[in-house]
């Protein structure tokens, strides 16, 4: 059983926050069952998406319940390392001061285990709980390690990995393949949805480049819609608020049901209800993507953001494409258009070539993660 206050770090973009958030879902049940007595907190930077997630959005988890009602959010400043070396004595100064009040709040609040997903916003977090002799376990999303990590890795109680083993150990020795915890509010709605029938003679398509869009998907699709029009096909394709009129006006003539096959959306809020409905997706790489895509059992054509940090994203798919559970695009290929409308053809042609991908992608369909990492975290706290 847990013993002691437990705190989640991570942040300065939702890929680090809402891993933390699962996992926060299936601590809060844990202590249900248990009958544990801990409390949980959330250490971050107050100026970014963590604080505002936690402090002001009421998001809810898959019972309704605001996390803010039982994560205690704690403000701890952060910055980015700067490379300039005439401001590298300032950023030292500010990250000692942002370390001490680090161990401050986690002496105030009792805190007996950290968990942290990386991102600057941890790296204080990480650097107190050194100093304090606090275990702390440090788990790496992607494919490539972070600063804050591998500066922090070395005295670390586990490392738990959440796409492929990196070769890297804490002096401890405890590394584990994991993969990253989805919300259980995602499972769930696949679990209600139940197992989906592929209709063999018609291939579904989701197109997502995320909540933000992705404007070469966006425009590599808009020009081979008459190319796509005569294959047999369904898609939805979701372009991103900020660019989904201009995309309408561009590509379909002012009318988003010009097609009766095609339906084009701006944002979707049941996006476990749509890879539910999908054979196929063409999607960026990264780390909670590919776990939800392989969860809900979608077969990902992957097209890597080109300027993720330190290329992430293509190190993501790579061990997925490797093995035949994907497929790989440059969207800064001079033919990616073409490689493109011939992939979609290919498949649209014979749906049934999906079943080869969906037997690879098993092995990286991972639904029982945040139980595994509260097991790490019971041991850290023992």
């Amino acid at each position: 059983m847990i013993e002691g206050n437990i705190a989640l770090t991570g942040g300065g973009t939702g890929g680090h926050i809402y891993p933390c958030l699962a996992l926060a879902e299936e601590l809060k049940e844990y202590k249900k069952n248990t009958k544990a007595s801990f409390n949980l907190f959330y250490l971050g930077n107050s100026q970014k998406l963590e604080a505002k997630l936690l402090t002001e959005n009421e998001l809810t988890d898959f019972e309704g319940q605001k996390y803010q009602e039982y994560i205690e959010f704690l403000g701890v400043d952060s910055e980015p390392f700067v490379k300039n070396p005439i401001k590298i004595p300032g950023w030292f100064f500010r990250f000692f001061k942002n370390k001490n009040d680090a161990k401050k709040k986690l002496e105030e609040k009792n805190i007996s285990v950290v968990f942290g997903t990386g991102g600057y916003a941890a790296g204080p977090i990480f650097a107190a709980c050194k100093e304090l002799g606090i275990p702390y376990i440090i788990h790496n999303l992607d494919a490539h390690m972070g600063l804050a990590n591998r500066a922090f890795i070395n005295d670390a109680f586990a490392l738990t990995l959440g796409v492929a083993d990196l070769g890297i150990k804490p002096s401890s020795g405890k590394v584990a393949v994991t993969g990253n915890p989805i919300s259980k509010k995602f499972l769930l709605e696949l679990e209600k949805l139940g197992s989906y029938q592929r209709d063999n003679k018609k291939l579904h398509l989701l197109i997502t480049g995320g909540s933000q869009g992705a404007q070469a998907i966006n425009e590599a699709i808009g020009n081979i819609l008459d190319e796509l029009e005569e294959l047999n096909l369904e898609i939805v394709h979701v372009t991103g608020k900020k660019t989904y009129a201009e995309y309408v006006d561009k590509f379909l003539d002012g009318d988003a049901k010009k097609y009766s096959w095609y339906t084009v959306l701006d944002y979707v809020h049941n996006m476990p209800e749509l890879c539910a409905w999908a054979d196929l997706s063409i999607c960026r790489s990264g780390a909670m993507t590919i776990a939800e895509m392989a969860a809900s059992d979608t077969v990902p054509i992957f097209v890597p953001l080109p300027w993720a940090a330190h290329d992430h994203q293509n190190k993501n798919a790579q061990e997925l494409v490797d093995t035949c559970a994907a497929m790989l695009l440059d969207q800064e290929a001079s033919n990616f258009e073409t490689l493109l409308f011939y992939l979609i053809q290919g498949f649209a042609n014979e749906p049934a070539r999906v079943d080869t991908f969906l037997d690879q992608l098993q092995h990286f369909k991972k639904l029982d993660v945040s139980h595994e990492l509260i097991s790490i975290i019971e041991e850290a706290s023992a």
